[in-house]
């Protein structure tokens, strides 16, 4: 692939764009590298075209065929250095992780944590995934490398993403989390008894995960069946922002529905390979194709 220095509109982008990286950013915090490439002006290689007919019939939700829904194992390899600034990640980690896995077996997704080393094992898109839990330094070298991010944009492009504590990138099938930023901004403002709750951890990883399985933002659209909170208005969905709230997440059977079609290799699966696995791109297609609509640009949500 390109770096970012091969484009010598880049810098134009940045500066007259910026509103469009914060909405970019906001609307699919995870997995962003092939998109970011492709507004880049990069060219990757694609799949086959389709005709509008043929795009319109993959693109539409309203039928996704015969869901497989038979539980289906995910492999996660857990990767943490044993740097004094990840300690307390050590520790919360087998109580989140018990959470994680409560959760994901309520919708039949049986999530099996795996030590993984310094370097990824051979993963695989819904399959096989990894957790990284960096220090500061290392979870911005990392986003740089992933985001194909030169020294000289390095400035600006964390300007966009300042509120960003981890990036799924579902093309990698990974998670990169700056432990120390979520630590310090979403532990450190709660009372010491509660700061280290494992459920602002669990919270964070089950939320990741659910872009790794395919699903987006619950905020994305306002016509389509995943809300922000589910019908008793108080739970919130795993696929928000509100994830420091009281009460636990919550999930739809559509949300179910899109999963297990993703993990099973069906038509979300197919969705996503059609558009090289671009968050983008996709949110763009289900947009057009099924007729969603965006909230307004104004509409405020708590930031995890």
């Amino acid at each position: 692939m390109c770096s970012f220095l091969q484009n010598i509109y880049v810098t134009q982008i940045f500066e007259k764009s910026k509103k469009m990286w914060k909405k970019f950013f906001a609307s699919f915090g995870v997995g962003l590298l092939v998109s970011a490439i492709l507004l880049m002006g990069v060219q990757l290689g694609s799949a086959e075209p389709l005709t509008y007919a043929q795009e319109a019939a993959l693109f539409s939700l309203a039928d996704l065929d015969q869901v497989d829904k038979s539980p289906k194992r995910v492999v996660v390899e857990i990767h943490a250095s044993s740097t004094p600034e990840l300690n307390s990640f050590h520790r919360l980690l087998p109580q989140a992780w018990s959470m994680v896995r409560n959760f994901y077996a309520r919708m039949g997704v049986l999530v099996e944590m795996v030590p993984g080393g310094p370097a990824p094992g051979k993963l695989e898109a819904g399959k096989r995934l990894r957790f990284e839990a960096l220090t500061h330094k290392a979870w911005l070298a990392a986003t740089f490398k992933a985001f194909q991010v030169a020294p000289p944009f390095r400035l600006r492009f964390l300007a966009v993403c300042q509120d960003k504590y981890a990036f799924a990138h579902l093309n990698l099938s990974t998670i990169h989390l700056d432990y120390r930023r979520f630590r310090d901004d979403i532990c450190g403002a709660e009372p010491k008894e509660a700061r280290y709750s494992p459920e602002r951890l669990a919270n964070l990883i089950i939320h990741e995960l659910g872009h790794l399985f395919g699903l987006y933002h619950a905020h994305e659209f306002v016509n389509d069946p995943i809300g922000e909170f589910l019908s008793d208005g108080k739970t919130a969905n795993f696929m928000s922002h509100y994830l420091v709230k009281p009460g636990g997440l919550g999930f739809v059977d559509f949300q179910k529905r899109l999963v297990h079609s993703y993990l099973s290799g069906g038509k979300v699966f197919q969705q996503y390979r059609q558009v090289d696995f671009d968050p983008l791109r996709y949110l763009e297609l289900l947009k057009l194709h099924n007729r969603y609509q965006e909230p307004e640009p104004d509409k405020t949500t708590e930031r995890r």
